[in-house]
């Protein structure tokens, strides 16, 4: 054969062969990723509504079952389901499928009974006002709605007739709210005073619920406890050792905890699975040494913890991190109240956390974030972290 022809035909087979290289098809190296998957409220009467939302990434396809079936990657549906269902979410692509679960509780409505609830409490110049309204199903009897501030009994109005779904305002005409303030060297200071309007605190209403008769507000001064602000002060530590606070972004191969653009920014440490938290107490400086002293923080009822939370600008990851907000117990552990997945999306995720439980009780909290995988450096940051008293 001649050494030209042999030349093109071997030449041609090699470019056949590229081209089949080029076409493969590409199979992704890991399985989806989810986010998040939950129903909100996770626990309804029937006829009530909830949100079903969900996150994900990485899949070429997410089914939803039961009865809903094929959505995409983010969303959130209004469902009514009229009983108790267990919702599961499929991420699947060619290296798998991830799944995950939530589920709805569905209370079957009793019928021909009332529902009575405050669901507004204000103040216009000295009088409380407030509105009632009857979310069941039947009319109500009459009843009493009773004003009490910090604990004690202050006033009391009689209800007409409430009919089903309907609603009023209402006041306390024989109280007069004066606000109470103390002089101290720093000023004049508004003590926090505790109210609470409660319906029908004798139980003489047969209602579908009797647990959400009252509402309770903190009116003057109130608690706030900011996290940004004390970062300098908490004690930092991670999988990988004891962690130093600087205040402009660094970088370390134990974890990192900085400030930077005013935003609080904390870094696991280059290891699989790797967390750091930083642990805050109450800190003040002693008048007679002007040491630097912490004690516990004690937490006034109606809190709550709010922040929103993001990786840092420039940080991509894969698989995300796990962050929460923990608290010291009696016992001197630890304790995670539920927290949330982050992913690398650009985005801010809200994360709040209903304090009621420590309320009265002196404690210390955690800011706590942990890789959900391979050691990539992740770096989240908190945005504006506070305790606020409502």
């Amino acid at each position: 054969m001649n050494s030209r022809k042999w030349l093109v035909i071997v030449s041609a087979v090699s470019l056949l062969a590229l081209v089949g290289c080029a076409v493969a098809p590409t199979v992704p190296a890991v399985k989806p990723t989810i986010a998040s998957f939950s129903a909100s409220p996770a626990a309804i009467s029937q006829g009530q509504k909830t949100v079903l939302s969900w996150s994900a990434s990485g899949a070429t396809e997410i089914n939803i079952q039961p009865d809903i079936g094929k959505v995409g990657e983010t969303g959130e549906l209004t469902l009514t389901p009229n009983a108790s269902v267990s919702y599961t979410l499929t991420a699947a692509n060619p290296a798998g499928s991830t799944t995950s679960s939530t589920t709805v509780t569905v209370t079957p409505v009793v019928a021909g009974k009332p529902d009575l609830v405050i669901t507004e409490l204000s103040l216009i110049g000295d009088t409380v006002y407030y509105i009632v309204k009857n979310e069941g199903n039947a009319d109500s009897t009459p009843f009493w709605t009773n004003l009490y501030i910090d604990g004690l009994k202050q006033d009391t109005t009689y209800e007409q007739i409430l009919p089903a779904g309907q609603q009023r305002t209402n006041q306390f005409s024989a109280y007069k709210w004066v606000q109470r303030f103390v002089t101290t060297e720093e000023g004049i200071i508004f003590p926090p005073q505790d109210v609470d309007v409660c319906i029908d605190s004798t139980n003489k209403v047969s209602e579908l619920s009797q647990e959400n008769n009252c509402i309770s507000q903190t009116w003057g001064q109130t608690f706030t406890y900011d996290f940004k602000y004390n970062a300098g002060l908490a004690k930092w530590r991670s999988s990988a050792g004891d962690v130093t606070w600087f205040p402009e972004p660094s970088v370390n191969p134990k974890g990192a905890a900085y400030l930077y653009l005013g935003e609080l920014t904390m870094c696991v440490p280059q290891q699989t699975n790797g967390w750091i938290l930083g642990r805050y107490a109450d800190f003040y400086i002693d008048p007679t040494t002007t040491k630097s002293l912490s004690r516990e923080i004690e937490i006034p009822r109606n809190c709550k913890f709010t922040t929103e939370l993001g990786f840092a600008r420039g940080v991509t990851s894969t698989d995300g991190v796990k962050c929460a907000l923990g608290y010291l117990n009696e016992q001197f552990s630890m304790v995670l109240f539920p927290g949330i997945v982050v992913q690398s999306d650009g985005q801010l995720h809200p994360y709040e956390v209903d304090l009621s439980s420590l309320a009265g009780k002196k404690t210390e909290f955690f800011l706590y974030v942990e890789a959900n995988g391979s050691p990539q450096g992740d770096c989240v940051k908190w945005v504006n972290p506070v305790i606020t008293q409502q």
